[in-house]
């Protein structure tokens, strides 16, 4: 059962925690798991590179912004974190349109939290990216 903050509230908190980069990638919240949250972003002009690809430093930007957020959806208190360690592969590019973002929590310990954030084409079974986070809380 989660406890932390309800889609409504991560919505919210978009323009409150986040730096103004992150908030123009328009992350949005779609559901709460178990395990962790589903989110959907918009391929827009803002992350797209030569060719009409997705570029990588937005893939990362996402991942690790949904990470946080799956965190803040299951902590009983919005608890400070700080990235320490991230591992990105990219399998596939993203193009324009809608991309899903699923992230599944790993652990979630006293000081320490790892999330595992699988990126896709919305509608696609295969896989765009994988990242792995270490976050810290302080």
């Amino acid at each position: 059962m989660n406890k932390g903050l309800s889609i409504e509230d991560l919505r919210a908190m978009r323009t409150t925690v986040f730096a103004p980069m992150v908030q123009q990638l328009e992350i949005n919240p779609v559901e709460i798991t178990d395990t962790g949250a589903r989110f959907e972003i918009p391929a827009t002009d803002f992350v797209m590179r030569t060719g009409d690809i997705v570029c990588g430093q937005s893939i990362a930007a996402i991942a690790d912004t949904v990470g946080v957020m799956a965190l803040f959806a299951h902590n009983e208190e919005q608890r400070i974190m700080t990235t320490v360690d991230m591992t990105t592969h990219f399998m596939r590019p993203l193009s324009k349109g809608m991309i899903e973002a699923e992230a599944i929590i790993q652990s979630n310990g006293k000081r320490m939290a790892n999330v595992r954030i699988e990126i896709r084409q919305q509608g696609s079974e295969k896989l765009a990216g994988t990242t792995t986070c270490a976050y810290v809380y302080v």
